[in-house]
């Protein structure tokens, strides 16, 4: 292995978007609510919102709509939608159970990094049998700030006793990346959703495709 190109000690993976498929279910979820509700909301709030904390997202409605009662029963009804459009169709992104095995496969640590709150995230990672592969994993009610923060990156870390700069992390969201960046990983960001700027792609490791990408990028 080239000094070029070390590999890293863990590879922190984030959760919705990343290794399932969820900010479909979300954006699906969003879209479907404002119709119900007559609701015109432009494409880049819906943007805005892949990788934001739900008090950022409050805030942006609230400066679109103007009325912080209607903004809650957006909200209210876009929770009822994603759950049941959950429970039917959210699937694991692609290559995600193949990129966590070959990682392991290698002799690589693998930890899981989300915002979600655990009560949510564990019964998921269960659901779709990821939760073996992890050495530890880090939820949103288990750290002060949210993403683009990098607290939950540093937790993370943490918890395995290594230097954040040893770690790589994974991300489909603008803000997951930058919180990456920020705690020092080699960021591998997989944007589906998001749309990053020349700036962050430039912080990144690598900017691919799709997971199936990753464990050679990684790997080398």
């Amino acid at each position: 292995m080239s000094a070029s190109h070390a590999l890293p000690q863990a590879v922190i993976f984030d959760m919705d978007g990343t290794l399932v498929d969820t900010e479909r279910v979300s954006q699906t979820a969003w879209r479907r609510a404002a119709a119900d509700l007559g609701l015109d909301v432009p494409d880049r709030i819906w943007d805005a919102y892949v990788g934001c904390s739900l008090p950022n997202a409050r805030a942006i409605m609230n400066e679109h709509l103007g009325d912080p009662a209607l903004t809650e029963r957006l909200f209210a009804h876009q929770v009822e939608l994603f759950y049941a459009i959950r429970e039917e169709s959210l699937e694991p992104c692609a290559g995600a159970l193949e990129a966590l095995r070959a990682l392991t496969e290698a002799g690589i640590t693998v930890a899981l990094a989300t915002s979600t709150i655990r009560e949510h995230a564990l019964p998921l990672m269960d659901r779709f049998g990821m939760s073996p592969f992890f050495s530890s994993m880090t939820f949103g009610d288990q750290i002060e700030h949210a993403k683009p923060a990098p607290d939950i990156y540093l937790e993370a870390a943490r918890r395995m006793a290594l230097d954040p700069r040893s770690c790589a992390a994974v991300e489909d969201s603008v803000n997951g990346a930058l919180a990456a960046c920020a705690a020092g990983m080699a960021t591998y960001l997989i944007p589906e959703w998001a749309t990053p700027t020349s700036d962050l792609t430039e912080r990144c490791a690598a900017v691919l495709g799709s997971l199936r990408e990753l464990p050679a990028a990684i790997l080398g």
